[in-house]
Order: C-alpha cells, then sequence, then structure tokens
C-alpha cells in the first residue's frame, strides 16, 4: 500500500475530517475533527497494519489559536510506510491512545511530563522524567526559564548533587 492509496481509503473512511499531505518526503495525516483521532487511529492500526507506535510528541504553540499539537509517529512493517498523524487543540486535554497501542503508555507519560499535555483516560498519568517536586513543564514555550531556581536547596533525590540557578 502507498500513501496515496492508504490517504484515499481514509478519504472514503472519514470525509472531510483528514488533511493526507506530503512535505519534505514524510506523509502526514491532519486530523480536521478532533472528535475521529481516536477513530482515525484505530482505523490504521486495523485497516492499513500500523502496528508500530514510533513516538508521541508533543508541542505548545502560545500564540497560535490551537496552542497544543499532538504528533503520533506510525510505521507499518507489512507496508513499508511511515505516517505522523497530527491532532491540534486550543486545550492541552486529548484522549489517550494507550488501549490502541500498548507501547504509548510511556510516551504519553513523557509528553505530559514535558510539555504538560494531559492524556485522558490514561491509565497511569504522572511524571516520568522529572522529580515529582518540579513545578511546571519544561517543553512549553511559556517556561520561565530565567526567573525560576531550578531546584530547592535539599537533595530530596538522593542524588548527592545540589543545582542552583
Amino acid at each position: 500500500m502507498t500513501f496515496e492509496q492508504l490517504s484515499a481509503k481514509l478519504d472514503a473512511l472519514f470525509p472531510e475530517k483528514l488533511n493526507c499531505y506530503t512535505e519534505f518526503k514524510c506523509n502526514f495525516i491532519k486530523v480536521k475533527d478532533a472528535a475521529a483521532y481516536k477513530a482515525v487511529l484505530t482505523a490504521l492500526r486495523d485497516e492499513a497494519s500500523f502496528k508500530y507506535i514510533v513516538d508521541v510528541v508533543a508541542v505548545h504553540w502560545p500564540k497560535k489559536r490551537e496552542k497544543f499539537e499532538v504528533t503520533i509517529n506510525l510505521f507499518s512493517i507489512q507496508n513499508k510506510l511511515r505516517v505522523f498523524v497530527k491532532v491540534a487543540g486550543e486545550e492541552n486535554r486529548f484522549p489517550s491512545i494507550v488501549d490502541i497501542w500498548p507501547g504509548a503508555n510511556l510516551m504519553e507519560r513523557e509528553q505530559y511530563d514535558l510539555v504538560g499535555v494531559v492524556f485522558e483516560g490514561h491509565p497511569n498519568l504522572k511524571r516520568v522524567l522529572l522529580p515529582e517536586f518540579f513545578e511546571g513543564h519544561p517543553l512549553r514555550k511559556d517556561f520561565p526559564l530565567k526567573e525560576r531556581a531550578w531546584f530547592n536547596n535539599a537533595d530530596e533525590q538522593g542524588l548527592g548533587i545540589k543545582f542552583s540557578r
């Protein structure tokens, strides 16, 4: 299956809800209707054999109307085809896809930790990289880098080192 064949199949299944395009030799599927997001991903897994989830990436765009964007990197070993599925929203809340690909568990937790995207329905959404006492999400564009003390003086994690400004 080529990307053009996949695009035609998805357009038939989800008319007016997707924008499939190729840019810089990468295949993108932009989900225009966020309500169809999980249905599109399920169709990709079941109908087009996208069994392997490579990555989940979230981006914060504070100056755009849709401030948050999540991109799912999928690969079909059977079809030798990679697609990037994008969905955007004004809020930082998106449905979890752990029920579709269990491997997305830690990927969603990482994006919650670093960007602050809440994946609704996630079985264990909590910090995975940063300590629990860390305030904020460092990969958001509005994260105050210069105005904050990175950590307090207590070595709460037992690292044996102290962080400063």
